[in-house]
């Protein structure tokens, strides 16, 4: 239920992927700055990468599953070509607000297993949709 109405906050009126969860998955999250421009969601012994481009076409990737395990490191890596805020519809809630012209990354794991959207909070779209599994 919890789960349902944090998604209803950010993405009112956009099919989100089935979201079903008893609960929210917990996050810990940390802040860093990259340079490096975003290509694709890849898994690596530091984690999962999960690299966004948020453009005046909307957010890319959009709607794209990504499997990770309660616990293990993700890290979102924001390039802006316009203003926006990422939420991470997690408990706590993780953003990152860019500017354009800016790269921003952040850290954080999930400790719960669940589903947990990924949102753009300008075009309310979902860009990916982080499917923690214990």
């Amino acid at each position: 239920m919890l789960g349902a109405l944090l998604l209803a906050g950010c993405g009112a009126g956009e099919d989100v992927p089935d979201a079903s969860t008893s609960s929210t998955p917990s996050a810990t999250a940390t802040a860093t700055a990259s340079g490096t421009p975003p290509t694709s969601a890849t898994p690596d012994s530091e984690g999962v990468t999960v690299e966004v481009r948020l453009t005046a076409d909307g957010p890319q990737p959009r709607g794209k599953r990504v499997k990770v395990k309660v616990g293990e490191p993700v890290t979102l890596t924001v390039t802006a070509e316009v203003a926006d805020e990422v939420h991470v519809h997690s408990d706590p809630e993780v953003s990152i607000d860019v500017q354009p012209g800016e790269t921003v990354s952040r850290t954080f794991t999930l400790d719960r297993p669940g589903q947990v959207a990924v949102e753009s909070h300008e075009t309310h779209a979902t860009i990916v949709q982080l499917v923690v599994r214990p």
